[in-house]
């Protein structure tokens, strides 16, 4: 599948706004404030994502530490690992991603950091 095709549950810590503009771009995106699931611990939105198929997107290494160290079962994290957190440079790095023509398989982790992309099977 590629990243349009992804079905992504967004961590607390990821703005509405984000959520909004990936909406708009036809993304299926659900967000843990809006679920009322904020405050709840990381292997709980693991679990949640994973009964639903989607990819965790965030901005927490935990995740990743989560699904690889702890061998904790997930279906995929996307961990947005930039420097810049202003909203238009994410956006923009978002609108870049819906555009990578990489497959991507469940089990991955794909890091966005603001120079490059990288997908790592789990």
């Amino acid at each position: 599948m590629r990243f349009p095709d992804l079905k992504i549950l967004a961590d607390e810590n990821i703005s509405p706004r984000v959520v909004s503009f990936l909406r708009e771009k036809a993304i299926d995106i659900i967000d843990v404030k809006e679920l009322g699931w904020q405050g709840s611990e990381d292997e709980f939105i693991l679990r949640k994502a994973l009964e639903d198929s989607r990819f965790v997107l965030t901005h927490d290494s935990d995740f990743g530490m989560l699904a690889i160290n702890a061998g904790m079962p997930c279906y995929g994290v996307i961990y947005l690992r930039i420097k810049n957190l202003k909203i238009e440079n994410i956006l923009n790095l978002l609108d870049k991603l819906l555009r990578f023509d990489k497959e991507i398989v469940s089990c991955s982790i794909i890091v966005v950091e603001d120079t490059k992309v990288r997908i790592r099977s789990i």
